[in-house]
Formats: C-alpha cells, structure tokens, sequence
C-alpha cells in the first residue's frame, strides 16, 4: 500500500499504517490521542492525517488554508478554556474549538480538529474538550497530542484511541537531516545522536545557531559542581537557574534535559552497555561517575533529575528546583566524584555562528 502521508512523517510506521488504513477505509476514531516525548513528531502526524481526511493537497493554499481544518498549535504555556468554548474566538487567534465545529462543513466532507501539546489544557479547557468528546458532532475527529498524557484527565483520555509515538532511531534522524534539510553529515549525526530519537529536538540542534553548545555547556557546568561542597553546589545552581518566566521555564527544562542524558549515560556504562552513551564530550566523565558511585545511587539521581524536569514543567521556580537537585546530587554521600573540565567545542559542533549560548536561541516548530 503506498503510502499517504509525506516525506515529514518520519517513523512511527506501525502508528501511521494503522492511521493510514482507518483513513482509507473510513474507520478514524473520533478521537485519537497520540502520545510520545516531545519532539517525537506526534503532532506532525497529526496533521498528516488532518491532510489525509480533508484531501489537503487537492485544496488551494494546502492543510493551513483549508477551512475545514482547525489547529491548537500556539507557544502558550497553558491553553486556557476561551481558546476552547464558544465565543472564545478573536481576531488574532482565530474561532475557538467550539466555535470551529458549530460550522457546517465547507467543503461538504468531514472536519479535523488537532491539539498540539494537549497536556498544556487547563482544567476548565480539558472539561470544554471532554463535552465535545461524549457529544462528537457528525463528521468531526479531534486529534490530541501530548508528551505526558498523564496530565490530562482520565476521562478525556478514556474516550480516545490512545496511540504511542516511539522514539525515532538516530540513523533515520540522520539521513533526514541529511536528505530534507541539508545538514552536514558530521552535524546530522551528533544531532541526530544527542536528540534521544526525537527528530523535532535534531532539528534544533542541527540548524538553530547555539543550540548545540547550549545543551554542551549545560552538562560541562552541572559536571563543575562536583566536590565543592554545600556552598558550591547553591553557587552552581544560582548562576545556572534561569528566570522565572515562561522562557526562563523552557531553558531550564533544556538544561535538565541534558543532564538526564548525562545520568542515563553514568546509567548505560554501569551497565556494562557504554555503546548506548550519546555524550561523547562526557565519556570519560560518565565513566568516572559509574564506577564512583553504587547503582542504586546512580537511579536515585536519574529520578531526580526526571523529577526536577516534572516540577519545572508544573511551573516551579528553577532557581529553587536547582538547589535542591543540586544538594540531592553533590552533597549527599556517596557524591558524584569532580572530573577534568572538558572542551566544549569537540565531538558535537553546531551550525554556523553558535558561538553564543544566551538566551536559548528559537527551534524550527516541529512537535
């Protein structure tokens, strides 16, 4: 069967022929929930299917122009309930949920709904979604997205067809961004390597000038911690924490995020598995954490870091969030023993002009 999404849809080839066939044989759900880390590419297979149902290519301006086709996909930390009911609609944001599927049909077939990070719905909004869920109108599918579909409630996700969205191999990132977007077969695979198999977060680190050695300077710095005691350590978290605000909150989950591999790194050569480890910068460093520390220690800082990153998400303050995984980390004993600094500029260079790391420059949408 040849198939119908484009060349973007990259992976995910049990969760797109099985969405593929419903499409073709008129079986979609009403309501599909598709899960997955960020940047895994949920929401570009969401659209997709949109594409798919709506005949998209056939339609002048394509997907964004159809009138047909409505999309949640703004850099709102929260989607709050007017984005969702009726009369909630305006002028820059264009009709909301309620209002997009009070109209009939325009082009006399059926209407696709998609939310883009659906875990971000308040609770007002989720319970707007969930009436639109028990009650679907005639010729309607809604297609959600969330990288943590735990924070939605449990009965907006009892009534859709919950798909997982697995994480991409590096190789196929690689040739991707090789093939689609012309990156240097050098960058492509450091990219493709450190993204954890989300092609979105590859694309950033390949083509956004910066991102690569935001994420290389975060590990070097949270690595420089290690053995200076207490007042290092709140030092360290102090000059490392970014602002309270919404963009503050996006750089600290980054940061995080780097040193989670770094852990699980610590985690794959105590394991006796070191050809799992994506920081190379950091072998040496990983390696002298897995043989310092028991393994027991090492999972308990992996949950901690996975915990910082969960609380920073639920809008805790960084600051406070890096203090207190910072004591958890290089104070409590046995402690993370200290390494040899290590260039940052080696195995994994970036774009042209990445000589700045301050503020995280912008990433390419791609969710």
């Amino acid at each position: 069967m040849a198939r119908m999404f484009p060349a973007q849809v990259l992976g995910h080839v049990p969760v797109a022929t099985r969405l593929e066939r419903a499409v073709r044989e008129g079986t979609l759900a009403h309501a599909t929930l598709l899960a997955g880390p960020d940047g895994v590419g949920k929401t570009t297979l969401a659209e997709a299917v949109a594409a798919a149902v709506l005949d998209a290519g056939s339609w002048p301006g394509g997907l964004r122009a159809h009138p047909d086709h409505w999309l949640e996909d703004s850099a709102d930390e929260r989607i709050k309930i007017a984005r969702m009911r009726a009369g909630g609609g305006t002028p820059e944001t264009g009709p909301s949920l309620q209002d997009f599927l009070g109209l009939r049909s325009y082009a006399g077939g059926r209407r696709v709904a998609v939310i883009a990070r659906a875990d971000r719905l308040t609770e007002d909004a989720a319970n707007c979604v969930l009436k639109t869920l028990e009650e679907p109108p005639p010729g309607t599918h809604l297609l959600l997205c969330a990288a943590h579909p735990e924070r939605l409630p449990a009965t907006v996700v009892s009534r859709c067809q919950l798909l997982g969205c697995a994480p991409v191999p590096a190789a196929e990132i690689r040739a991707w961004l090789e093939r689609e977007h012309g990156v240097a077969p050098s960058l492509a695979g450091g990219a493709a390597t450190l993204a954890a198999g989300r092609p979105g977060r590859a694309l950033e680190l390949a083509t956004v000038p910066g991102a690569m050695r935001v994420e290389t300077e975060a590990v070097a710095a949270f690595l420089g911690a290690a053995g200076t005691g207490r007042g290092g350590a709140l030092q360290a978290a102090a000059a490392l924490a970014p602002p309270n605000t919404a963009e503050g909150r996006e750089r600290a989950l980054t940061q995080v995020t780097a040193w989670t591999g770094f852990v699980r790194d610590v985690a794959c050569i105590a394991a006796g598995t070191p050809e799992l480890a994506v920081w190379e910068p950091f072998r040496e460093a990983a390696a002298a954490w897995a043989q310092a520390l028991p393994p027991e220690r090492i999972a308990a800082i992996l949950g901690r870091c996975v915990d910082t990153a969960d609380q920073v998400w639920q809008y805790a303050v960084p600051r406070l969030g890096y203090e207190v995984l910072f004591l958890d980390i290089f104070t409590v004993t046995p402690a993370p023993p200290r390494t040899v600094g290590v260039s940052v500029g080696g195995a994994f260079e970036g774009p042209p002009g990445s000589a700045s790391t301050s503020p995280r420059p912008r990433a390419p949408r791609r969710r």
